[in-house]
């Protein structure tokens, strides 16, 4: 063969280098392209339902002097359409909230709404996901502001709604994506400008100050997932909020069984003229609603069923769960979460990798006293236990020593009040009753006595 030939054969042989790249390469770029795709498609559903009020309109500078901004997405119009037949009860309450019926479009904007709020779970503990859309009814009903609770110690869905519809933010969705991270300062201008209008909102009446009247010539309904908050906690109380603004009406998916709140932010609605509707669930008896309203209702209902469990009192409370659970109890949880290993069973959950945690401080055996507790880990391992009772945690991805793992566990547990019934390197074995137990450690002890 020529030396001309032997070129040519050499370069046409494949390399295992030049097999992967022609196997994997297309395969990478097909599935980059795909999610991309169901991301901008996702953007542009959600973008497509915001508008500003005043989105026509030069806005005076507020009183407060925060900056206005305005809105320029394409309005987004639902159509009302025939009214739903239904009475409009509480949640857990005989007595009547509104006499007026539902529409179609009311059901559709809550199921918007919902959605929305679907964009914050996992990142609000201890708080609920909820979320929330303002529609101002003209000949068509017009979209004017939404938003979601983005984490614990931001602004509430309606706030961040109002803060759109009352022109000092353009989007209230995007508002608040801005501010989910745990960040005190400011990473871009927007979660600039939504910690300036946070201090305000703070402030001595300020609600006032950013949403004094600024809705009162409009016919504009909010649609909540969740009743609006009556009290003052690190932020001043929705429902007031919605008041101060001219919010006229309000319909809520699901009534906040908070003892701080449950029934308080609708009373507080009621008694400043605003006309409350709650959507009935499939729980409820004697409902002639709609199966659209039922699964609207049971969206929203969805989006707090742990944060219920966590804030409900139990029939009988579990006490103090270390002083509770013996040695022998403790033998019987690590039995059955062996035979639920064997069995390919047991739930586990993973800390998630950061890469700004070293591996010096990973091998600090006291740096499971000092790590932050991320709160979407929390959530999860809370989600976790309400739904399993007994479940794994694999902590290799922050501490790499068992002293680490046992620190790290207790802090978890006792945050969720929950017990650590074993550590095993960087794994822990953590242990809580559901909110209706399904172990009975008394059973399960007294049968690993049996088998002994």
């Amino acid at each position: 063969m020529c030396s001309a030939a032997m070129v040519s054969a050499r370069k046409s042989r494949p390399t295992p280098m030049r097999f992967l790249y022609r196997l994997i390469l297309p395969t990478a770029v097909a599935a980059y392209s795909n999610v991309s795709r169901q991301g901008y498609l996702t953007r542009q559903y959600t973008r497509s339902h915001h508008v500003s009020t005043y989105a026509n309109k030069k806005l005076p500078l507020p009183s407060s002097g925060v900056f206005v901004a305005y809105n320029q997405y394409q309005v987004q119009t639902v159509l009302p359409h025939r009214a739903i037949n239904t009475s409009l009860k509480s949640t857990d309450t005989k007595d009547e909230v509104g006499a007026e019926t539902l529409s179609t479009a009311d059901i559709e904007h809550m199921k918007l709404a919902a959605r929305i709020a679907g964009i914050g779970k996992g990142n609000t503990y201890p708080n609920p996901a909820v979320g929330c859309v303002l529609v101002r009814h003209q000949t068509e009903d017009e979209i004017i502001g939404s938003g979601f609770h983005p984490r614990a110690g931001m602004p509430h869905a309606e706030i961040f709604a109002l803060l759109e519809a009352c022109g000092h933010v353009k989007d209230g969705v995007e508002s608040a994506r801005s501010a989910m991270d745990d960040i005190t300062t400011a990473t871009s201008n927007e979660h600039q400008q939504v910690l300036d209008l946070l201090d305000i909102y703070k402030s001595e009446d300020g609600a006032s100050k950013l949403f004094k009247d600024c809705l009162i010539d409009s016919d504009i309904t909010a649609y909540v997932t969740l009743e609006p908050c009556c009290h003052v906690g690190q932020t001043p109380p929705c429902a007031l909020s919605l008041v101060a603004a001219g919010i006229k009406r309000v319909v809520v998916g699901f009534r906040d069984p908070n003892p701080r709140v449950d029934g308080g932010g609708l009373k507080a609605l009621q008694d400043s003229g605003v006309d409350v509707l709650v959507l009935s669930s499939a729980a409820h008896k004697n409902t002639d609603s709609s199966g659209e309203e039922i699964a609207a209702a049971n969206e929203c209902a969805n989006l707090v069923e742990h944060f219920v469990k966590r804030i409900s009192p139990r029939e009988e409370p579990i006490g103090n769960l270390d002083e509770l659970i013996n040695g022998k109890k403790r033998r019987a949880l690590r039995a059955f979460a062996g035979r639920q290993k064997t069995d390919g069973t047991i739930h586990e959950v993973f800390w998630p990798r950061d890469f700004s945690i070293s591996d010096k401080d990973k091998k600090d055996s006291d740096f499971g006293e000092r790590v932050n507790l991320d709160v979407k880990f929390l959530e999860r391992v809370d989600n976790m236990l309400w739904d399993h009772e007994i479940i794994l945690l694999r902590l290799n991805n922050v501490v790499h020593k068992k002293k680490g793992a046992k620190l790290l566990s207790e802090r978890i547990a006792n945050e969720l009040n929950a017990h650590v019934a074993q550590v095993l390197g960087h794994t822990a074995l953590l242990y809580r009753p559901g909110f209706n137990p399904v172990l009975d450690l008394d059973e399960l002890a007294s049968k690993d006595d049996g088998n002994e």
